[in-house]
């Protein structure tokens, strides 16, 4: 059973939007899969680029699903607006991360701490973290140089990049608000901006201990340098790299995997200053939902992207 389902106005139209348009671009051999919808606006219309970054374990094309449901709600939104090419055009942009999809080396590295020695991966807290930074880079590398793949003759412009991820991808895009300066607008699904309330919380469990060889003081030194939870985040001067940025968490409130716990104080704190700076900070925990990136977080995802990128 698809996770989305088309469903009706009060008018009788379907809102579900036409079958996107996908190209696949080699991009100095990272395979970007971009989606579009052509007839959305007109053909020199400026685009915004979201990236749109899968979990662990997940690929690039298991977002499918996903991506179909923003540009269903993107398209029922354009519908009410004044007209339907008034709106920024859409781009959604999936990839695999290091080590998952087409990308795969090793598969043991993408599982966690377990019990069963058959299961168990001893490195999960490096592995992972190397993932989600791994992740944060490409999105960088992709802002420089997806613009030359996509329009070569600078056919349209691109006005504005936006990141949403969902777990693994959604710790990878609070390390894209963290250290890129060029997103502006982020929406972390189920995601943790604080590694190390994450994986000590998940360390304690398994009775391992913070430190080496579990975490080795290397990797501890590089989250102490590169993580959210490290930058000044809740300054309200230039030094806070969060300022001026627009960001809607989605958490669940059922969520075991990362509980709303862990990413709850950092977010409370999280300062983006206010109008002046453009800043935005809107935080959804949704009921009775666990470790999922649900049907409702996807409507306020669009709704986000819609407000804030598509329509300024």
């Amino acid at each position: 059973m698809p996770l989305f389902s088309s469903s009706s106005s009060s008018t009788g139209k379907s809102k579900k939007a036409p079958e996107p348009a996908l190209q696949t671009l080699v991009v100095g051999g990272l395979a970007a899969n971009v989606y579009s919808q052509p007839k959305a606006t007109p053909a020199g219309a400026p685009v915004v680029v979201a990236f749109l970054l899968h979990g662990r374990n997940g690929s690039a094309l298991k977002m499918g699903e996903f991506v179909n449901g923003l540009f269903d709600e993107v398209h029922a939104l354009r519908r009410t607006h004044a007209g339907p090419h008034a709106a920024r055009d859409l781009y959604i942009v999936t990839i695999d991360h290091r080590n998952h999809g087409k990308r795969l080396v090793d598969k043991q590295a993408n599982q966690g701490w377990s019990d069963d020695a058959e299961k168990n991966n001893p490195r999960h807290a490096i592995d992972m973290y190397a993932i989600q930074t791994g992740t944060a880079q490409d999105v960088s590398y992709l802002v420089d140089f997806l613009p030359a793949y996509l329009f070569p003759n600078g056919e349209r412009t691109i006005s504005q990049f936006v990141c949403i991820g969902k777990s693994l991808g959604g710790h990878a895009t609070w390390l894209v608000l963290r250290n890129e300066p060029r997103i502006r607008i982020g929406v972390p699904v189920i995601a943790a901006p604080d590694y190390l309330a994450l994986m000590s919380r998940r360390a304690r469990s398994h009775k391992l201990p913070v430190g080496p060889p579990y975490f080795p003081q290397v990797l501890l030194d590089l989250i102490a340098r590169a993580d959210p939870a490290a930058a000044p985040y809740a300054a309200a001067g230039p030094e806070n790299p969060f300022r001026g940025k627009k960001v809607l968490v989605l958490s669940g409130a059922e969520d075991k995997k990362v509980p709303w716990a862990v990413a709850k104080e950092f977010v409370e704190r999280l300062n983006v200053g206010g109008e002046q700076e453009g800043g935005v900070k809107e935080v959804i925990v949704e009921d009775g939902t666990g470790h999922e990136f649900s049907p409702g977080m996807v409507k306020e995802a669009a709704r986000f992207v819609w407000k804030h990128a598509l329509v300024v």
